[in-house]
């Protein structure tokens, strides 16, 4: 199943979501969210995230906001697990600098035993369809609140 039945619906993973109604970044600075996990967990959160499957795809090619370290074909499309939703360059960002994934997430893809969920059809279109509610048109090459 996609998401719990008394699940309060899809989560934005942290600072390495858009906002709800366009905002291509959350409104927090990504540099603030900067920890170092340990190296076992970021690998397991990356190796989680990323075989996740993209929801809502744009072509985009996304450089990095913080140092300008690395650049990711399609990083602004929009991934998910069915209860958190991220953006596919996060990995990137959690790779690269540490950015902090919340604790709650952590335990979330813990409890699956770092194995992301399988969709049904019927499944995947419902996460998508929840996506589009939620998000609406992004614009992912609008302004950023990254400085």
């Amino acid at each position: 199943m996609a998401m719990h039945e008394n699940s309060p619906g899809l989560r934005p993973l942290g600072l390495l979501a858009p906002e709800p109604g366009g905002a291509p970044w959350p409104s927090g600075s990504l540099e603030t969210a900067i920890e170092t996990p340990p190296d076992s967990v970021r690998k397991e959160v990356v190796h989680y995230l990323d075989a996740c499957p993209i929801f809502l795809a744009w072509m985009e090619y996304t450089r990095d906001v913080i140092g300008d370290r690395f650049g990711v074909g399609g990083g602004s499309a929009i991934v998910s697990d069915g209860v958190y939703y991220w953006r596919f360059d996060a990995t990137a960002y959690i790779e690269e600098y540490g950015i902090s994934v919340p604790d709650r997430a952590i335990e979330h893809m813990r409890s699956r035993r770092w194995r992301p969920p399988e969709f049904s059809r019927e499944q995947y279109l419902e996460i998508y369809r929840q996506l589009v509610a939620l998000l609406g048109p992004i614009d992912p090459t609008g302004p950023s609140n990254i400085n």
